[in-house]
């Protein structure tokens, strides 16, 4: 009986490649399939950040201003509140990329909270 050394070879591959290179291959992908996804969502919070801000300053200038003009007290109404936080989400919503809405949807437990949060703390920072 004849061993043929290269057919010892090619089973000693195959055991290296199925129980160290395979499972290394797979942690590889999933590591950078986590690193893509943290990356998207940076990238997502950067964008809300910075539409959250223009639709506040375009709101306060375009809007609220001029409410609080025909307001005898100089300040919003309840009613009037709501409909500007009402047009702050929309303008948001409508100026943010697909892309960085679909990962917010994918991210945040209640996303118009989330929408509404950061219009409010930009705005606070605006007052500031």
């Amino acid at each position: 009986m004849e061993i043929d050394l290269t057919e010892i070879a090619i089973a000693v591959i195959g055991l290296v490649l199925s129980a160290v290179v395979i499972p290394l291959i797979k942690a590889a992908f999933t590591w950078l399939k986590g690193k893509t996804q943290n990356e998207a969502l940076i990238s997502a919070i950067s964008e809300a950040e910075t539409v959250a801000g223009n639709v506040v300053a375009g709101l306060q200038a375009a809007v609220v201003d001029g409410l609080k003009e025909k307001s005898a007290d100089g300040k919003l109404s309840e009613n009037d509140a709501k409909e500007v936080a009402s047009t702050a989400v929309s303008m948001f919503l409508s100026d943010l990329s697909s892309k960085s809405l679909a990962v917010l949807e994918q991210n945040a437990d209640d996303l118009t909270a989330y929408i509404g949060n950061m219009i409010e703390a930009k705005l606070a920072a605006l007052k500031k």
